[in-house]
């Protein structure tokens, strides 16, 4: 055992008795001058020359001479031993009861510290099976008798470490019940063109088709096939999303970009039905800059109008609308389709999620889209959101609005 170690072990004995040690220095030293005044004025008094100044060895010369002496010593310096022996005497007597009433300290201390040691242990079993009670915690009842801040702190840390662990578990449970809903969901989306691819390929395989009827099963096919790739792909991009594989890089830019990328990507099908989409505000310099990802803008973009052209009667207009706000830029997506009922506007952006309404139902789709776009969007740091859009107070299609931050050096040209 090192010298330090050894001081840190005996520090209960060692600091009063250093204590002690050094009163009594200081006591010894003042009764020392004490003693040496009280030798010069008492053989004044004996000689009856107050007047004349003595040293202490003249004044003990004259004590001696006149036989104030005990055992070859003055008188003055018997009082003095004595004192010392009584003051080291009692010294003992107070350093053994110190001493024994900080072994008794020390000795409920650790009985103490045990009892919480192992409280904290009861604690953290119960934390451990699930059936911890902060309310109920016996920690509480201690700091009642123990005033100690750091019991304190364990109270509070350990109900910490429960918030914690019952945050983490009712994830892990909404994870699980996620993970169940997805697969089901992912199951039920191949289940439909599969089928459809399976059944049409046995009807192919019979001989006694016609070249009209086999070109038709073909389309169908066909149909069924790029339904069935738009999936995997969304699937595959929702994954890689999610997983982190894909990081959408936001840097300086324009809005104009990502709405006329997007705008360009459905125009097939909106022209296939004959409807126009109308930009309001087609001139990139009056559009503020603002910190995007390009190619998942673009994406998110594309999604809502394709979903507007897809639930949209022929020869309706598509108009997109942008105001520049204080601190944001608003985009709205104004349709003329069948509109979303209210107690599905809500749920539209929940992955595969899909309306019930006949026409949704005739339509082939995943129930992606919607979702990547709020995904994408929310990684841009803005906000999604559908209401009804109003045509000369009739109620006629949906309303998609899309805010996103403006780039701090562009608000001060608004």
């Amino acid at each position: 055992m090192s010298g330090m170690e050894k001081i840190k072990k005996y520090k209960w004995y060692l600091f009063p008795l250093i204590a002690l040690i050094i009163i009594n220095i200081t006591v010894v030293a003042l009764k020392y001058n004490s003693y040496k005044d009280e030798t010069i004025v008492l053989s004044q008094v004996i000689t009856e020359n107050k007047a004349e100044e003595i040293t202490f060895k003249e004044a003990e010369n004259i004590l001696e001479k006149y036989g104030y002496t005990y055992n070859g010593k003055t008188i003055t310096y018997k009082n003095y031993i004595e004192l010392i022996r009584e003051m080291i005497i009692l010294s003992l007597v107070l350093y053994t009861i110190i001493i024994i009433s900080l072994r008794q300290y020390k000795k409920q201390l650790n009985k103490n510290y045990l009892e919480l040691i192992s409280l904290i242990e009861s604690e953290l079993d119960l934390l451990k099976e699930g059936i911890y009670s902060p309310s109920k915690s016996e920690l509480k009842e201690y700091i009642k008798y123990d005033y100690n801040h750091i019991i304190s702190r364990l109270d509070t840390l350990l109900d910490s470490l429960y918030n914690t662990i019952l945050f983490e578990r009712e994830k892990a449970k909404d994870d699980k019940l996620d993970t169940k809903v997805v697969v089901t969901d992912i199951s039920h989306q191949l289940k439909t063109p599969l089928a459809a691819i399976k059944s049409t390929f046995e009807i192919m395989q019979n001989a006694n088709l016609t070249s009209e009827e086999r070109e038709e099963i073909e389309n169908l096919m066909g149909f069924q096939i790029n339904s069935l790739e738009k999936l995997i792909l969304s699937l595959i991009n929702i994954s890689r999303l999610e997983g982190g594989m894909i990081e959408i890089n936001l840097s300086e830019g324009n809005l104009f970009d990502s709405i006329l990328d997007a705008v360009n990507g459905v125009w097939p099908k909106a022209d296939e039905k004959n409807i126009s989409i109308e930009f309001d505000n087609p001139e990139d310099k009056q559009l503020p800059k603002l910190m995007r990802d390009k190619k998942w803008l673009t994406e998110a973009f594309i999604n809502i109008l394709d979903n507007a052209v897809k639930y949209s009667k022929e020869n309706t207009e598509i108009h997109i609308n942008v105001l520049s706000l204080n601190t944001m830029i608003r985009i709205e997506f104004k349709d003329q389709g069948i509109g979303i009922p209210d107690n599905e506007k809500h749920k539209i952006f929940k992955r595969f999620y899909r309306g019930n309404k006949e026409e949704v139902c005739l339509e082939s789709g995943s129930g992606v889209g919607l979702y990547l776009a709020r995904y994408i969007i929310s990684k841009h740091r803005g906000t999604i959101m559908v209401k009804d859009n109003f045509i000369d107070g009739k109620k006629l299609g949906s309303i998609f609005v899309v805010q996103l931050p403006i780039l701090k050096e562009s608000l001060t040209n608004l």
